[in-house]
């Protein structure tokens, strides 16, 4: 008898702070009233990327598995469109939290978050104030700290080519790094003054397979062949390739440091030394102060492997599974 497969999707709504969140629901046929978990997914994501892979093994696993687009993304409402805002998300994870806890069907004493990339610091600094999430895991975290947000910044100046080492390659040097993120400050500045004058949005490509320049920048949020590796296929399966420039001004303002810190939860980080920022990864482990918490470490994998490579996500959703279960 074949175990694969036994869950039936959902297409769910549900409200955050006035608008309207659009959701698929992994609802496992073989479980009678399972525990729940809502998973979060990269910066900029849509719930069809990275949430959707983890779902479906989720679901494999006996777990009521909800994916979301944010606010302003994808088939949720929301205005203006494109949005990057980490506290809107968090609000929209929490939201997804309510859902679950009212439905009869699902354990409302056994709720769960998961994040990927950016959704996993996300998913712990939610976690750690959201009193009826039980437990948590973050996978290859964006960890949002000044280092970091440096990081991915000097990360889009690689001119990197398929199959060279990206550890091996020249990083704009940190005096760089930081004059980009000013200015990108004060662009964001410039454009929600706009916003805020005329209601008039500033748009620029999300994603741009053309690497940085060191000294000027780019126009795209995410730019370079490194991120563009992953993200742009996407491109040419509808995912809309802009985002406002204004959301740089939340964006850059948002922080995991804090919540992290005061994080009490079981909590479950997988990471690596070729994800991103390892060394922030392991400074938010460390600052996590409940002894309930576990650290996988792998080396062989890549950032974006994390995201739908199956044999990793399989590899993942196992730790996951097999941590949330042992959660009592």
């Amino acid at each position: 008898m074949s175990f694969h497969g036994k869950y039936a999707t959902e297409k769910v709504t549900y409200p955050s702070h006035g608008e309207t969140v659009a959701g698929i629901l992994f609802y496992p046929t073989n479980a009678t009233k399972p525990p729940g978990v809502v998973i979060t997914g990269p910066y900029s994501f849509v719930k069809e990327q990275a949430p959707f892979q983890y779902a479906t093994r989720l679901a494999d696993e006996g777990y009521a598995a909800l994916i979301f687009d944010p606010r302003t993304v994808g088939e949720s409402t929301g205005q203006p469109r494109r949005q990057e805002n980490p506290k809107m998300k968090n609000e929209d994870m929490a939201a997804g939290v309510d859902y679950l806890s009212a439905r009869a069907d699902v354990d409302s004493s056994r709720l769960f978050l998961l994040g990927i990339c950016q959704g996993g610091s996300q998913s712990l600094d939610v976690a750690s104030y959201d009193d009826r999430v039980a437990g948590v895991a973050s996978v290859s975290g964006y960890y949002r700290d000044h280092e970091t947000d440096i990081y991915m910044i000097c990360a889009g100046c690689v001119a990197w080519t398929p199959g060279a080492d990206i550890a091996t390659m020249k990083m704009p040097t940190p005096e760089q790094g930081e004059a980009l993120y000013r200015a990108r400050i004060e662009r964001a500045k410039k454009a929600r003054e706009l916003y805020d004058r005329t209601g008039e949005v500033v748009y620029q490509p999300l994603v741009d397979p053309k690497a940085a320049d060191p000294d000027t920048g780019s126009l795209a949020g995410l730019p370079g062949p490194v991120v563009w590796s992953w993200y742009g296929p996407w491109t040419l399966k509808g995912f809309e390739n802009r985002y406002a420039v204004m959301s740089d001004f939340d964006h850059f303002d948002y922080t995991t440091v804090p919540g992290v810190a005061k994080l009490n939860k079981p909590a479950l980080l997988i990471h690596g030394d070729n994800c991103m920022n390892a060394a922030a990864a392991k400074r938010h482990y460390d600052s996590i102060p409940t002894s309930q918490k576990k650290l996988v470490w792998n080396n062989e994998v890549s950032h974006f492997q994390h995201y739908d490579q199956p044999d990793c996500v399989d590899r993942n959703v196992g730790e996951i599974a097999a941590w949330f279960a042992g959660i009592k």
